[in-house]
């Protein structure tokens, strides 16, 4: 049996690349599949294939 199989909770790490450092992110968008990250002076925006957890 894999870790993966053993753990389902279990991830890859994955990193994005930005010019600056990234302080808070969230998700947003329709679909919320659209990860917000909020640097020192801009603000970045990616489509990802996952979907964040509605908020209340």
């Amino acid at each position: 049996m894999s870790e993966e199989e053993k753990n389902p909770l279990l991830f890859r790490e994955r990193r994005i690349q930005l010019p600056e450092r990234c302080a808070n992110l969230c998700f947003g968008g329709l679909h919320r599949n659209r990860l917000f990250m909020a640097a020192s002076t801009s603000v970045y925006s990616l489509y990802v294939n996952t979907q964040g957890v509605a908020g209340g």
